[in-house]
């Protein structure tokens, strides 16, 4: 089946015309307030509001955007763990900031892995986002990352 692509712009553009309409507001003289998608009688009467226009056409800093979006992820490991380097591996090669947490050398974070999912005695445990991960498996860490 062989679609036409002016086609396809020309219908789209179609349904994109009239979601550029405007609406205005104006007062009339017996100072009620009018809204409408036509403009009125009387032209003067427009309130000019370049006020919103201005508010919602300014871009968010990328900056902002990045600080908003950064997952905050702790890592539980042992430096024998192939599956917790498969882990740190992933996260390194995705550009994810990560906290790593040796249990055997680190006796607090041991204890903060066994509070954190007491029935688990496996390694790795991520936590991303609040959320418990037990081993490793790259599709469970691109969904939790995701949310």
């Amino acid at each position: 089946m062989t679609i036409n692509h002016p086609l396809i712009f020309l219908f789209a553009l179609t349904f994109a015309l009239p979601a550029q309409a405007e609406i205005y507001k104006w007062t009339d003289a017996g100072g009620k307030s009018h809204f409408s998608g036509s403009k009125p009688a009387d032209p003067t009467a427009i309130e000019n509001r370049d006020d919103l226009k201005a508010k919602s056409q300014q871009p968010i800093p990328a900056n902002n955007m990045a600080q908003a979006a950064a997952p905050k992820v702790d890592l539980y490991v042992t430096s024998w763990c192939p599956y917790c380097k498969k882990a740190m591996a992933f996260l390194r090669e995705s550009n994810i900031a990560f906290n790593t947490y040796d249990i055997e050398q680190d006796l607090d974070a041991a204890t903060r892995k066994k509070t954190l999912d007491p029935g688990y005695g496996g390694i790795p445990l991520a936590v991303i986002n609040g959320t418990a991960i037990r081993g490793f498996s790259a599709s469970t860490y691109k969904e939790a990352l995701a949310k």
